[in-house]
């Protein structure tokens, strides 16, 4: 018995040390595949057309500059959080739309756009009593009679980038 009992004993021992493969293949986890594998982006080296022109996108900015401008001076001397707002989509539109213009005309609105941007400073930190609010009021008056007068569409569909744009190699 005690014979039969160590042969036990030395054939675990033996099926211990060398392993069982089935066993373990049970137990560990295998790594997962990721579920996107990103795909590569082949561009063609010749020019790209937009899908559509300045033109479209230089009226599409002017248009909501003034919309948000109008707001701007509607929501003046009411709620704060909607004046800030109004006032950074209205720079936001300005500056889009000078990215479509020539350099010249670019930099003669981005003057107006510099000097827009302090008074924004001036809204968003809320530092302005009811008596400043006339003299902003006239300020941003100003500035949308300048743009209105200077950027509108046909004064300045002359000076519009062109719509092709080089990828360059």
């Amino acid at each position: 018995m005690k014979k039969q009992i160590s042969v036990l004993a030395l054939i675990t021992l033996l099926v211990g040390l060398t392993g069982c493969e089935a066993l373990p293949r049970k137990f560990i986890r295998k790594k997962k595949e990721p579920a996107h594998r990103p795909a590569a982006v082949y561009i063609n080296e010749a020019s790209y057309q937009k899908q559509y022109s300045n033109d479209y996108y230089y009226k599409t900015h002017y248009t909501l500059w003034r919309t948000w401008h109008d707001d701007l001076l509607i929501q003046l001397g009411g709620n704060h959080r909607k004046v800030e707002r109004a006032a950074q989509e209205s720079l936001g539109h300005m500056r889009d739309m000078s990215r479509y213009l020539n350099l010249e005309k670019q930099t003669a609105l981005s003057d107006i756009v510099d000097e827009f941007n302090k008074l924004v400073g001036r809204i968003n930190s809320g530092s302005y009593s009811k008596t400043d609010e006339l003299s902003m009021r006239s300020e941003i008056e100003s500035f949308k009679r300048r743009i209105s007068n200077d950027f509108y569409y046909e004064k300045v569909k002359g000076d519009l980038i062109p719509d092709q744009v080089d990828l360059g190699s």
